[in-house]
């Protein structure tokens, strides 16, 4: 744990961790406020551009999430050389505490919720579009609950990101 003392370590992981989390909370803004939005107006042909962001925008933010992720652990874990009971005792702590609960949450989501819809999704389509008659009611029935239940899950994860943000924005000044 020395190394966590070293300046330049210290820097880099800040780097890291405040550039990742920009473009975290950045990009979940973009999609959920303004893609997804325009998309619905131009119908077929706004959810065929989504379709072919989504698996290009998943991988990349699943990265810059891991990343900040992993920087933002490494930067908490310095608080332990002084003891834990600096979540609790400061406001500082606590604000930490809570920004790295809720970015662990939209991290968990994003991990774990996210890329199956997507996948549930995208066979019910190729189903649908496959067929040789008017599609099936139950699919298409189906697809609309995946679609709705993703939107749900998208707008959950942009309110821990929220969450995720203000806490690490104020938390040094508590």
């Amino acid at each position: 744990m020395l190394i966590l003392n070293n300046l330049y370590v210290i820097l880099i992981l800040r780097v890291l961790h405040v550039a990742g989390g920009i473009v975290w909370v950045g990009s979940a803004a973009l999609y959920l406020l303004m893609l997804v939005p325009v998309a619905r107006i131009t119908q077929s042909a706004g959810q065929k551009f989504l379709q072919t962001l989504a698996p290009r925008l998943g991988a990349t933010l699943g990265i810059v999430a891991t990343v900040t992720v992993l920087s933002g652990a490494l930067l908490y874990a310095r608080f332990f050389a002084g003891g834990i009971s600096f979540i609790w005792t400061t406001g500082a702590g606590a604000a930490f505490t809570v920004g790295a609960v809720a970015a662990l949450g939209s991290y968990a989501m994003g991990m774990g919720v996210f890329g199956k819809l997507h996948a549930q999704i995208g066979k019910l389509e190729a189903e649908i579009g496959s067929a040789q008659s008017a599609p099936n009611p139950a699919k298409v029935a189906e697809k609309n609950r995946l679609q709705s239940s993703l939107m749900k899950a998208y707008q959950f994860d942009f309110v821990l990101l929220t969450v995720a943000m203000l806490g690490m924005a104020v938390a040094r000044y508590l």
